[in-house]
């Protein structure tokens, strides 16, 4: 029996990232979170809160949700997706390592969302006046963001480097 010659798990990387993908959608559709006061709830979803943070007159931080909240975890999975499909024909490995480690070193902050979520609802409670219930959104958002940090952690960027002489895929 003939072992992989290559280092990396990309079928288990490429299937880890379609997961994402998947979880990104109800991520993006399903209310994060529910600010009820006065007993009255309202639920947003990321881009409701990015517009109500417009609307509120924070443009800065409407800006920062919009980056870290869909930006950012887009871009990783195109990113993640362009380096798994060059693997077998990269001729250029130095870009596509470096872009594999910001999108990795990205990952570490990926969480952010979540545990801003998490902190709203542990910290705003006023009894009847005011709270924040995590909406479902967030659990779909933070499986995405693991699933595509799994996926970046499934690859190996040494893939990238090993010359084929006989042109087979051995990725």
């Amino acid at each position: 029996m003939a072992t992989e010659a290559t280092p990396g798990h990309r079928p288990l990387a490429w299937a880890l990232l379609i997961a994402a993908v998947v979880w990104l959608v109800p991520a993006n559709l399903l209310p994060i979170m529910t600010v009820i006061e006065t007993g009255k709830g309202k639920a947003s979803t990321i881009a409701d809160g990015i517009w109500q943070l417009f609307e509120a007159g924070m443009p800065g931080i409407a800006i920062i949700v919009f980056i870290a909240s869909l930006l950012v975890p887009f871009f990783k999975v195109l990113v993640l997706a362009v380096i798994y499909w060059r693997v077998p024909h990269e001729s250029n490995p130095r870009t596509s390592t470096r872009a594999y480690r910001l999108v990795y070193w990205i990952g570490r902050w990926s969480m952010l969302d979540v545990f801003v979520v998490a902190l709203l609802a542990a910290v705003v409670e006023f009894g009847n006046l005011a709270r924040v219930e995590p909406g479902p959104g967030i659990l779909a958002f933070a499986l995405a963001v693991v699933l595509t940090m799994l996926s970046a952690h499934a690859f190996s960027p040494q893939q990238l480097w090993i010359q084929n002489p006989d042109g087979a895929d051995h990725g």
